[in-house]
């Protein structure tokens, strides 16, 4: 008899570090933020620069998250997200969105790019939902959805 294989689990992004880790996600996101298109491919050096980290630790990188099926990674092309990585880069796109707008409308802080994404990394789905309902409350909030989180979020130029 034939041994079967069940279908990887679908991403519901509610939680994503359930998904993958910290480490994982943050390439994610910057792939996210450095592609102008979905279908560009983001280079080694792109990633690298942004992450500072060695090339070599992308390309590692790269390998892993194409082993787990969330980059299409081509060698000196660079890498795309799947479908799989869009979702997930999108939830945390949208959280990390949500807490730095928390922070700059409710506490007049400046939150640096890398807290808000640990932050909201960390944080539980509800805890952001929470966080985003206290910032709907403000006229003109960016981040009210999650389904594309960054369209009009003001940290989306990466500042």
């Amino acid at each position: 008899m034939a041994a079967t294989t069940s279908p990887a689990p679908r991403c519901r992004c509610r939680r994503p570090h359930a998904r993958v880790d910290r480490d994982r996600a943050r390439y994610l996101a910057a792939i996210d933020r450095l592609a102008a298109d979905p279908d560009d491919r983001v280079r080694t050096g792109a990633v690298s620069d942004r992450l500072g980290v060695s090339p070599a630790s992308v390309t590692e990188m790269f390998g892993r998250l194409d082993a787990a099926g969330l980059v299409d990674h081509e060698k000196r092309a660079g890498a795309r997200l799947t479908e799989r990585g869009e979702r997930i880069a999108a939830e945390l796109a949208w959280r990390r969105c949500v807490v730095r707008t928390f922070f700059s409308a409710e506490l007049d802080f400046g939150l640096p790019e890398g807290t808000g994404f640990r932050i909201g990394f960390a944080l539980p789905r509800e805890g952001v939902e929470r966080l985003s309902a206290i910032t709907d409350a403000s006229p003109g909030d960016p981040c009210r959805s999650s389904g594309d989180a960054a369209a009009g979020c003001p940290w989306a130029s990466g500042d």
